[in-house]
């Protein structure tokens, strides 16, 4: 090589040095970023993010956007590839979509085509590749089947195949001249796989595949895989399979495996940083660096290519949590996309610097706005008072929860907070006597459990509480076990704390051919109840998820408990919602049960995993309290007065102190039933259809496509559809869900919809009150079936006659809308992007009566009328309140 060429390349490799030591971060125009991967356009380094749901863009490494577009439909958006598709040696960015449609855009933003094989279908996965001048497109979803498509979007082929796909990718695994598909599939919707392994492209013969007890290191056994990618991690020009995730133990893990499906790099993380549902990325940083990077929740592991640790940065739950990395070959950069909350931000790591993974990044963007919103209402809740026709709250909030407020909620005395202790104790009594009932079944315990308590170490705790005047509450049972405790002990630790025992928590106990429940019911409850009642202040709380409290609560045994009117002045539900896919619907239940008078108190449900649809691609640690501001304030402005809910310390502090100022200082009031003017219509329930809400309820099995989940009015809830579009005529769509994601606050277009029981009926009918009714799976029109499609016209109309009656109607966001005297409405306002947060445009329309004043009660500021409308926005991530003041 001549000195000219030496000279001429050193100065290239001082720029890009150079360029990647200035990398600059950068804001999108998207919003809740959640895919990254690098391209070049017009020969220079770029990348393509994705949204959520619904946006894809092109930006160059300056933040300049060259180009965004929509898919026009929601689903989320799993898996986005740039390949080179028409051979002219540019990029194209081919798209998977759980609505139902692999995309292929141009490197120039235009929409080349688009593909669905003609009926409903969530595809999650889409890899290409060219040999021989000849492009095969392969994709898969839900359906048990592999497409491949040519490089026009055309379908060349289907294979059966067995399981849900979880991930396809091809490369040179076996051969330097061939490529091969790499295929996973899942049937249980976290651990282990159903199929996993390499095929022919052209045939789709299996060439070789590895059963989980092959492989040596028992982590395989129960990784919960986040992400994943293809390397030459051992240099022998072959590709690799490198798999990033967590095990069941909380470990962060990456292992490598070979073209021939053997293990050649692993790396299982420190028990120290073990924490709940954390996030993993990870990437190779080859030919940068000889190095593997994984993020766990807030945790740097940097290893060599065998897995050996040669770094450790970061620090649990803390920083920030990225949603998605990519390597730029060109610039030597690291990039990192949005955070598992949201935002809309690309950071970047210059890898030429040795201790590159030393740099911190400073919040920005969206999660930046949200944090200076959530801050700006915390102060103004402090410094808020109730206006003098807002009536005193003459009831406490209960919370079971560890969170201690802080000094300046706790000086906020319009409303009072009991702050409840919880136990969890495994009692080990005589089950002799449940045995003589149940059988063997009866001895099953919960596996998470140390059944280690005796009666009197439980009764001393609560005797000590009773001293001491400190409110407690015990887990009581479960699922998988519902005696946690045995009846007696109940009996005696309300005798020795009747003051301060506040109640049991009962949680998903949902099979109604449990016969554990049904004895639960006929044999405990009616002595709980007694015990409660004498207390005076003791209630019990159930935590069910999916579409227990809008169906399954009205199958036997659970209709007996719930609505036979029995004990509506103890049972408080709550959710516990923390892998579903219908959290609107368990909402509009929970809501329907206490608006209709089965029950006088529903709790909220705030979990660090609240936030995990489908668990491997929905995690949980999120370090913003917004989604869970949100979610509370949604539900105490339906009435929810009491919580069940994790202190989640790890939260951007205030943290839920938020909330509780809210609670504490009035912005949420106190109210009644007949006070939510947000309720135009409802829906429901008549003979619960028993396979629909079964398969919904089934929150594990992947297996259970069928080509008519489609045709219900609780439709594609199961949880092999995560992500997936909802169709037009789904009662889902009176709650302004689009797809089956994370949908704790919904945007309520017609306002709620709740769901009870067709027993219900004739309340409505007298007040005049529009409804529905449905088996979950066919409608109901003058007491005869109607299929779902042809039903959805029926919920349509029926809901937007009842929301025609409302005297205020939102559009925007999530809301409610409560009546505190005869001239006063308070509107509660919600950005409804859970994990998407973006400031919304707001419309509250006037359906009677002009108010003649509109104020923010924290802001104080004076709202403008445009004729029968405020227009107004709610600021990302965050809440605002405003009160309407009519004329006498």
């Amino acid at each position: 090589m001549n000195k000219c060429v030496n000279c001429h390349l050193a100065v290239l490799l001082a720029g890009l040095l150079a360029a990647s030591a200035n990398a600059q971060n950068f804001v999108t125009g998207l919003n809740g970023l959640r895919n990254l991967v690098s391209t070049e356009v017009n020969d220079r380094p770029a990348i393509f993010v994705s949204e959520v749901s619904g946006g894809v863009g092109c930006y160059d490494l300056d933040g300049k956007e060259l180009w965004s577009a929509t898919t026009g439909s929601p689903g989320v958006i799993f898996e986005m590839e740039a390949d080179d598709i028409d051979g002219d040696g540019i990029d194209e960015l081919l798209v998977a979509s759980a609505d139902g449609r692999i995309r292929c855009w141009g490197n120039d933003g235009t929409l080349r085509w688009q593909f669905n094989p003609g009926y409903k279908v969530r595809f999650s996965e889409v890899a290409a590749m060219r040999e021989n001048g000849v492009t095969r497109i392969f994709a898969g979803g839900n359906n048990f089947k592999l497409y491949e498509l040519n490089e026009n979007g055309e379908l060349v082929s289907e294979t059966k195949i067995n399981g849900v796909v979880r991930k396809i990718e091809v490369g040179n695994f076996r051969s330097k001249d061939k490529s091969s598909i790499f295929l996973m599939t899942y049937s249980h919707d976290k651990f282990s796989w159903e199929f996993m392994g390499l095929l022919d492209p052209k045939s789709k013969a299996v060439l070789k595949k590895v059963e989980v007890n092959e492989l040596s290191a028992k982590e395989w056994r129960s990784l919960m895989l986040t992400d994943f990618s293809v390397s030459d991690l051992n240099g022998d020009e072959l590709d690799d399979l490198l798999f990033f995730g967590s095990t069941k133990a909380g470990l962060a893990t990456f292992f490598g495996l070979s073209g021939e499906l053997t293990q050649i790099a692993q790396f299982v993380g420190n028990s120290k940083h073990k924490q709940r549902y954390a996030h993993v990325r990870g990437e190779c940083l080859l030919p940068q660096r000889p190095e593997i990077v994984m993020q766990y929740g807030g945790i740097f592991y940097i290893t060599n290519l065998e897995g050996k640790l040669l770094h450790t940065g970061g620090e649990k739950n803390r920083g920030i949590i990225y949603n998605d990395f990519a390597l730029e070959p060109n610039s030597g950069r690291l990039l990192a996309a949005g955070q598992v909350g949201g935002g809309n931000s690309v950071y970047q790591y210059p890898l030429s610097n040795s201790d590159w993974w030393k740099k911190t990044h400073a919040l920005q963007g969206r999660m930046q706005e949200v944090e200076e919103n959530l801050n700006r209402l915390y102060e103004q809740t402090l410094e808020f008072t109730p206006p003098a026709y807002q009536k005193r709250s003459k009831r406490p909030w209960m919370m079971i929860t560890s969170f201690q407020p802080s000094e300046e909620v706790e000086r906020l005395d319009e409303s009072e907070i009991v702050f409840v202790k919880q136990y969890t104790w495994h009692e080990d009594f005589d089950r002799d006597y449940l045995v003589d009932a149940l059988g063997e079944e009866a001895l099953k315990r919960d596996g998470r459990g140390n059944y280690k308590w005796r009666r009197d170490q439980i009764l001393d705790i609560a005797r000590e509480h009773e001293k001491t005047g400190k409110p407690f509450a015990a887990w009581a049972g479960h699922g998988n076990d519902p005696f946690y405790l045995s009846i007696e002990t109940i009996e005696e630790i309300m005798k020795v704390a009747p003051n301060t025992c506040y109640g049991f928590v009962y949680a998903e106990m949902s099979n109604p051919d449990d016969k554990r429940y049904h004895y639960f019911i006929d044999h405990y409850v009616p002595r709980l109840a007694k015990v409660c009642r004498t207390n005076g202040k003791a209630k019990l709380f159930f935590r069910y998820k999916n579409v227990f409290w809008a169906a399954t609560s009205h199958q036997k045994p659970w209709n007996r408990l719930f609505f036979s009117g029995k004990y509506n002045d103890i049972l408080v539900p709550s959710s516990e919602d923390t892998n579903s896919r219908t959290q609107d619907i368990n909402f509009a239940g929970r809501v329907g049960m206490l608006a209709s008078g089965y029950v006088n108190d529903v709790a909220m449900r705030l979990v660090d995993d609240n936030p995990t649809c489908w668990r491997p691609l929905s995690p949980g640690g999120q370090r913003s309290v917004s989604p869970y501001l949100r979610n509370g304030v949604i539900l105490a402005a339906y009435g929810a007065r009491s919580g069940v809910n994790f202190n989640v310390a790890y939260l951007e502090q205030p943290g839920m102190n938020i909330l509780y100022a809210l609670m504490k200082s009035g912005a949420l009031p106190d109210f009644q039933n007949e006070d939510v003017l947000s309720i135009g219509s409802w829906h429901l329930i008549q003979d619960v259809d028993d396979e629909l809400i079964h398969q919904i309820d089934n929150g594990h099995e992947m297996k259970l496509y069928t080509p008519h989940d489609e045709d219900a009015v609780f439709s594609v809830g199961q949880v092999n559809w995560c992500g997936a579009s909802v169709p037009e005529h789904d009662f889902s769509k009176t709650l302004g869900v689009d797809y089956r994601w994370l949908n704790f606050v919904p945007e309520l277009p017609y306002g709620m919809v709740p769901v009870a029981p067709v027993e219900y009926a004739s309340t409505l009918e007298d007040a005049g009150i529009p409804y529905t009714v449905s088996d979950g799976r066919v409608g109901y029109v003058d007491g005869k079936p109607v299929p779902a499609k042809q039903f959805g016209s029926t919920l349509s109309s029926t809901v937007k006659a009842g929301a025609s009656t409302m005297p205020v109607l939102v559009s925007g966001a999530s809301w409610s809308a409560i009546r505190l005297d005869d001239l006063h409405i308070r509107v509660v306002l919600v950005d409804p992007g859970y994990i998407d947060p973006s400031e919304r445009d707001v419309t509250i329309r006037f359906q009677g009566n002009r108010p003649v004043k509109a104020i923010d009660i924290l802001s104080k500021e004076s709202l403008p009328f445009e004729g029968k409308v405020v227009n107004l926005t709610v600021p990302a991530g965050s809440v605002r309140f405003v009160d309407l003041t009519y004329a006498k």
